[in-house]
């Protein structure tokens, strides 16, 4: 997003509103955005713009587009603009983009550390995943079978096997002797 002295800038299929930028400047009717595209420099460097393809966003053909809601310009423009307007206001709009710019690159960065994140998240949490499937259904129940053995074999055992009988009182009877 472009902001020039606390004016949001607005933007249309990558153009930028000159309406917006002649509010930002100040406003002065002498430097109003159908003015400036009536210039003849304005004029040619449209043509040049149009004619020669940007090498960096793929972008060719229109330069500006005009429309009920004002008139939206390339970049190139925008700097043309300003710099007609004055050096001050000029170097105000290129320091603006420039910090945009900055902006944009360090976002471009959070966002590719982000999803990098985001995979290695993704991928442990299916590891993870896969782990707790085999710990639930095949490691867990192996385990328990084994806890179960282990506590059997620990219980002591008394076999009597009817060896005795309980006499009247209570006491045993050893039926061998």
């Amino acid at each position: 997003m472009l902001i020039i002295l606390n004016n949001e800038i607005r933007m249309i299929d990558s153009l930028y509103s000159l309406n917006d930028l002649h509010r930002a400047s100040g406003g002065e009717n002498k430097y109003s955005p159908f003015r400036f595209m009536r210039l003849t420099s304005t004029k040619a460097l449209i043509k040049e713009i149009e004619r020669s393809p940007d090498v960096v966003s793929g972008r060719t053909g229109n330069a500006y587009k005009m429309n009920t809601q004002g008139t939206y310009v390339c970049f190139e423009l925008v700097y043309s603009y300003a710099i007609w307007i004055n050096a001050k206001f000029a170097l105000i709009v290129i320091r603006a983009f420039h910090s945009m710019s900055i902006e944009q690159s360090q976002l471009d960065i959070k966002l590719s550390q982000l999803c990098t994140d985001f995979t290695r998240a993704s991928e442990g949490a299916s590891n993870a995943g896969r782990y707790l499937n085999i710990l639930g259904k095949q490691i867990k129940p192996e385990l328990k079978k084994q806890i179960d053995v282990t506590l059997k074999k620990i219980q002591l055992s008394f076999n009597f096997d009817n060896a005795y009988e309980l006499d009247d009182a209570g006491g045993y009877i050893n039926d061998d002797a």
